[in-house]
């Protein structure tokens, strides 16, 4: 086998010059020692917590329900942590660990530990009786469940050395600034940046970037392909990681698709991974129109008192109409007339050339001020609750719009679409979306569009449930409606 070649050592661009560890003496990069590892028992007090928890609640059991010999309840005491050791739940995914996934990981224990129970009923008879039993596995489980809803220590901040092209590392940090549980303690970079990545440790070469992330007591290694990064680099920087006991990550290059779409397989010996579309029809797409429309219907007859109300109002304060019909765009191109309560004056559209000049969201395709001078009082009070939009439930009712999804557009904004924007014309509009649960109109365009892209991309009956519940927080809390 021939030998490989080993760069030189790599420069340190920013931080202080470090003399290199004995233990990477072998790589091609100067280590970043000067960033501060954090302690690990952290990774402890989960476990522990658990096994309070766990103790905790057989204590209550055996005083409140029925009596349990303590050589039983020692066993399962025991046996429990073991249990939800062996399901995963203790191991920590840095960049993804979702609530879903440690609910099973829990569900799995406890229906392990009730077929361990049923299976020793049979040797041991009455010690361990089903009625005994089944009362401790549902309040292990539950107290299992109910303290990995509270965060510890350790737990709300993940640590991340970045490893990639200069500009792919920069769009990396831009990403994860974007939550407050990410922090990028270094990175290490194929190539001297152009412009400094702020005030973080950077160093040329990638080759020291797994023990880089385990000597910083870094939660993960990302890794951002690229031309500079070849299968053999990607390959021993897996080898240091797993070495290394820190988490490998390989960044996709996809945008915002969600992982239920994707997979890897293999074919003629590549790795490859595959992106399913989210379902354009279909049983659920049917699913999700009926019960829209069901819902719409039922909530136009349990509000049409408030509906008439509202709209009287709006009828008193001004002269014109309580409604106010619009052409917009919806499902494929097609126009439809989307009805509201008039929430300005009746000359809003003629004052509109007036105020073109004070738009306040970036690119010039939506029309946004938020002071706007056309909106009366009522309809500045309609709009912050978002009672406007209640008589589009008609809309949804007659198969025009959807309870969820893309905002509808203007005939004039769908003109300036460029490429992407039009894609949110795949589905149709929705009275409440991602991009209104998420800031409404204190978002930019290019977000207000990657959000309605994410929507369209990934769109499952679940997403839109977590929508509509995430909607009456918006709702309430009513941040950028105006």
């Amino acid at each position: 086998m021939a030998e490989v070649s080993v760069p030189p050592v790599g420069e340190l661009v920013s931080g202080l010059p470090l003399p290199p560890s004995p233990r990477v003496a072998h790589h091609d990069a100067v280590v970043l020692a000067d960033v501060p590892r954090i302690a690990s028992t952290a990774r402890w007090l989960r476990p522990a917590v658990d096994i309070a928890s766990g103790l905790l609640a057989l204590a209550v059991v055996s005083r409140v329900g029925p009596t349990v010999q303590p050589a039983v309840l020692a066993a399962v005491a025991l046996a429990w942590p073991l249990l939800l050791a062996g399901n995963g739940f203790y191991v920590r995914r840095p960049l993804g660990d979702p609530w879903g996934t440690r609910l099973g990981r829990v569900l799995r224990a406890g229906a392990t530990l009730g077929i361990a129970c049923w299976l020793a009923g049979l040797v041991a008879g009455a010690a361990v009786d089903p009625e005994v039993m089944v009362p401790v596995v549902a309040t292990l489980t539950l107290a299992a469940l109910v303290s990995g809803l509270v965060p510890l220590p350790g737990e709300t901040t993940t640590r991340i050395v970045l490893a990639g092209h200069p500009e792919d590392v920069r769009s990396a940090m831009t990403e994860l600034a974007s939550s407050r549980r990410y922090v990028v303690a270094a990175a290490c970079v194929s190539a001297s940046p152009a412009q400094p990545l702020g005030a973080l440790p950077v160093q040329v070469g990638v080759a020291a970037a797994a023990d880089v992330a385990a000597r910083s007591g870094s939660d993960a290694l990302l890794v951002l392909p690229g031309p500079e990064l070849t299968p053999a680099t990607l390959r021993r920087l897996e080898w240091g990681a797993h070495s290394s006991g820190v988490p490998l990550y390989v960044g996709t290059g996809l945008l915002d698709v969600s992982p239920t779409r994707v997979s890897v397989v293999q074919g003629a010996g590549l790795d490859v991974m595959q992106v399913r579309a989210a379902p354009a029809r279909g049983p659920r797409r049917l699913l999700k129109g009926a019960v829209e429309r069901v819902l719409a219907l039922l909530a136009l007859v349990v509000l049409s008192p408030v509906l008439l109300l509202v709209w009287a109002l709006v009828r008193a304060e001004t002269t014109g109409p309580g409604l106010f019909r619009q052409t917009r765009v919806g499902r494929g191109g097609t126009e439809f007339t989307m009805v509201k309560f008039r929430t300005m004056t009746t000359t809003a559209t003629d004052d509109l050339a007036e105020l073109t000049e004070l738009n306040q969201v970036e690119g010039g395709v939506l029309f946004k001020i938020r002071s706007d001078p056309r909106i009366t009082r009522l309809g500045a009070i309609l709009r912050r609750y978002s009672i406007d939009e209640l008589p589009q439930l008609w809309n949804v009712v007659t198969g025009q719009m959807s309870l969820v999804g893309p905002r509808p557009a203007l005939p004039q904004e769908v003109e300036r679409y460029d490429f992407d924007p039009r894609r949110r014309l795949a589905v149709k509009p929705g009275i409440t979306g991602l991009w209104q649960v998420s800031g409404r109109s204190d978002l930019s365009w290019a977000e207000s569009v990657r959000l309605d892209l994410r929507y369209v991309d990934n769109w499952s009956l679940a997403l839109d449930v977590a929508i509509l519940c995430r909607t009456i927080r918006a709702v309430m809390g009513h941040r950028g409606a105006y």
